[in-house]
C-alpha cells in the first residue's frame, strides 16, 4: 500500500493542491523536502514532523 500527502493539509492556509504519492514514508519525506523548497521553506525537523503527521495510507 502506498503513502500520500496533500500539501494543503500540512498547511491549511496554503492554496497549494500539490499531492505527493510514494511507496514509503522515507520517499514521501524526500519529495516533501523538494516541494518545501519550492515554497521557499527550509525542510526543518519541525516541518518534517508536521509532514509525517499528515501522511496517509493510499
Amino acid at each position: 500500500m502506498g503513502k500520500v500527502i496533500h500539501c494543503n493539509k500540512v498547511n491549511p492556509s496554503s492554496d497549494c493542491n500539490h499531492v505527493i504519492r510514494a511507496e514509503t514514508e522515507e520517499e514521501i519525506l524526500e519529495q516533501a523536502k523538494v516541494h518545501a523548497s519550492e515554497h521557499g521553506l527550509e525542510p526543518s525537523p519541525e516541518l518534517l514532523e508536521m509532514v509525517k503527521a499528515h501522511i496517509e495510507d493510499e
